[in-house]
């Protein structure tokens, strides 16, 4: 489910400041031609768990007027940061937190769990805070010293890397923890080692 594309039209009947946004899927009572929409839709489909595209901090959307852009969100920019453009507020970091916590809490008040895309095996670019903090060492690289790009985007990260692995063990802990998710979905999940995805896996049981 793509977060934006489920309420923003006008026919979703979320009230008008929601739409597109984590807090029109905490909206009840909403329908269409007698139909139910949003959240009330997916209780009568009678569904156990929703797969949510991604939603931390991507690149290719100006969250300051989202209006103008569409993406799926497979370009990871700030991957602990819920993303701006589906908060009524992207000033203020602490609305998207909150409101993200209150769309996960309305599914699961709903009987629905919450399963989050994560993509690890790449960034937005090579230019990412992982290379200006240490060049060269969070990514892969052929041996033209290019940047590898077995995931089609130009720049594998290297999970191998024992950083970047636990990077991403503590940042899957984090949002289990921190927003109650009940599930991961990988993106190009068969770049990453073994051994990290083992750690990732066991951190988050």
């Amino acid at each position: 489910m793509h977060i934006r594309e489920m309420t923003i039209d006008s026919t979703s009947g979320v009230k008008e400041e929601w739409r597109g946004k984590f807090m029109g899927l905490t909206q009840e009572g909403t329908t269409y031609q007698g139909r139910a929409t949003g959240i009330d839709h997916l209780k009568e489909l009678g569904i156990t768990h929703v797969h949510l595209l991604p939603v931390y901090d991507y690149a290719t959307v100006d969250e300051s007027t989202p209006e103008d852009e569409f993406n799926w969100g497979y370009d990871p920019k700030n991957y602990n940061v819920p993303e701006g453009s589906y908060s009524t507020d992207p000033y203020h970091g602490e609305v998207r937190i909150n409101e993200f916590k209150q769309m996960v809490m309305a599914l699961h008040e709903a009987g629905i769990c919450v399963i989050m895309d994560v993509v690890y095996n790449h960034t937005h670019d090579a230019n990412s805070s992982f290379n200006k903090i240490v060049p060269y060492y969070y990514y892969r690289y052929t041996s033209t010293g290019a940047n590898s790009s077995a995931s089609g985007c130009g720049n594998d990260t290297a999970s191998e890397r024992y950083m970047y692995g636990k990077f991403m063990v503590d940042s899957t802990s984090y949002w289990v923890s921190e927003y109650k998710l009940d599930g991961l979905r990988f993106d190009l999940m068969g770049l990453h080692d073994l051994q990290t995805m083992q750690e990732v896996e066991s951190a988050v049981h």
